[in-house]
């Protein structure tokens, strides 16, 4: 029985941000807001900002892979 008043005040809720209109996105917005999550702005800040380390992580390690090369070839 539990699930099914779960399911009904999902419902519930998802009905009263569909009042308020607006897009989908001001909608998530206004959602996130008021479960005290960070705007979808700044998710979207976060998620560009972890590739961008990402990236520069693939780099060091190809870096890290050509400098063990060489440094063979020096002791070689």
């Amino acid at each position: 029985m539990p699930p099914l008043k779960v399911s009904a005040v999902q419902r519930d809720i998802e009905s009263l941000i569909k009042l308020l209109g607006g897009t989908a996105d001001e909608r998530l917005r206004f959602w996130e807001i008021v479960k005290g999550i960070t705007t979808p702005v700044q998710l979207r800040a976060a998620t560009k900002a972890l590739e961008r380390i990402q990236t520069q992580a693939g780099g060091i390690k190809e870096l890290a892979k050509d400098l063990k090369a060489q440094a063979g070839k020096v002791n070689g």
